[in-house]
């Protein structure tokens, strides 16, 4: 949370620094993702401090979510999750190098970040 908001008070900074609109572009994107960041993880700390459960919003507990349904597979579903895998990230990489300004470039990288963290999950449950 901390480090979202020493972002943004960042890029804040920035915008008025910025002087092409490609820094502004920058700029704003990562004043407003970070902005995002830090209230999401601030809605969830005061959700726990008043209610004393889990909001379960942040999209860190989507990926602790799928995280426990890899570790509950069977090993044959793990394997085909490894090819699965390793073919979609090709697949996206590809797009990125392809398309490197495209609208979605920041969902895109966000997908290879998630499968990658998937994959890395699977290859140590499968001792790889």
């Amino acid at each position: 949370m901390l480090t979202a908001y020493d972002n943004y008070k960042q890029g804040h900074d920035c915008l008025f620094t910025a002087r092409t609109h490609s820094e502004i572009h920058k700029a704003s994107r990562d004043t407003v993702e970070n902005y995002l960041e830090n209230r999401s993880i601030w809605q969830e700390l005061n959700h726990y401090k008043e209610k004393g459960s889990v909001l379960g919003n942040h999209p860190i507990f989507a990926r602790l979510k799928r995280t426990d349904e890899i570790r509950g597979m069977k090993t044959g579903d793990l394997v085909n999750l490894k090819i699965n895998l390793g073919n979609r990230l090709v697949k996206n990489k590809a797009n990125l190098r392809r398309q490197p300004s495209h609208p979605e470039t920041l969902k895109r990288q966000e997908r290879i970040r998630e499968m990658e963290h998937e994959l890395s999950e699977v290859n140590r449950l499968l001792h790889l």
